[in-house]
């Protein structure tokens, strides 16, 4: 039986239009009643998860910023806190400057959640959207490059940009070879510009792998008795390091490939698939 299972948000456990489904809703309410530990696994801040996480009733630890934070909710407090070491910012924000690609430094909540943004928010359409967002205008703070490395206990570093840049970013990431960083891209959906997209730098060993495996040893579980679902790269060591790995239909083919087992996509209430198979 799967005791703990880790759930992705963003084109996992929500819709293509954004929404979590009666059918997901009742299936990680009918897994929590029979006893298993369900929580998120995101890339997200911990505000919106935390209001996603009430949405279907997750009262344990969250783990979230793709795996550097696991928040307790209950006691308001962390119990894994992964920062980001500078010489990585300092190097990551290089990579991104070069690129031409407005950058962010998303800081613990430890320090009020913000989100501190480089320049050219004046010339860059879409680092003034991705500033503009109602879900984090009130967190903003504009720094100059100097000032972005001086910021306490950073847990992701981001670019933000089109979507059609993934690839040159890729690309251009493998010939860096003083900057160890995985990449992981996502659609910013809410936002006015229809192809904005973020782009999160972390170190290869800071995932939500590393924080899956945490927290079972927290509950004195083993990883055999752990299941996760999700659909993109950030996903990927989860997936692999989970006694079950659940790719969703929708999943990037990198994803699927790996993945022990495929649900189907969250156009067709996936999550609700999987934990009705080999769960409930």
């Amino acid at each position: 039986m799967y005791k703990l299972i880790a759930l992705d948000v963003d084109g996992t456990l929500l819709n293509p239009q954004g929404r979590i489904t009666p059918r997901v809703k009742e299936a990680v309410r009918a897994a929590t009643q029979k006893g298993c530990i369900v929580t998120l696994a995101t890339g997200r801040r911990l505000r919106p998860a935390r209001q996603i996480a009430q949405e279907v009733g997750i009262e344990v630890p969250l783990i979230l910023y793709s795996g550097n934070l696991i928040y307790d909710t209950a006691q308001e407090k962390p119990l894994l806190h992964r920062t980001l070491d500078p010489a990585f910012v300092k190097t990551a924000l290089e990579f991104l400057t070069e690129m031409r690609v407005g950058t962010a430094l998303l800081q613990s909540p430890l320090h009020g959640e913000r989100i501190f943004i480089g320049p050219g928010e004046d010339t860059d359409p879409y680092l003034q959207a991705y500033a503009a967002r109602p879900d984090r205008a009130d967190l903003i703070v504009r720094c100059t490059p100097g000032q972005l490395l001086e910021v306490p206990d950073p847990l992701v570093v981001c670019g933000v940009g089109p979507g059609q840049l993934e690839e040159t970013l890729f690309t251009h990431l493998k010939k860096w070879d003083h900057l160890d960083s995985n990449l992981y891209s996502y659609s910013l959906r809410t936002s006015p510009l229809a192809d904005l997209y973020g782009f999160d730098f972390l170190p290869p060993d800071h995932n939500k792998g590393y924080a899956l495996t945490w927290l079972a040893n927290h509950y004195g579980l083993e990883l055999a008795e752990t299941l996760a679902i999700g659909d993109n790269r950030n996903d990927l060591d989860m997936l692999q390091t989970a006694g079950l790995g659940v790719a969703m239909e929708n999943a990037a083919d990198i994803v699927k490939a790996r993945a022990d087992v495929i649900t189907a996509s969250n156009a067709e209430d996936g999550v609700a698939a999987a934990l009705e198979r080999y769960v409930l």
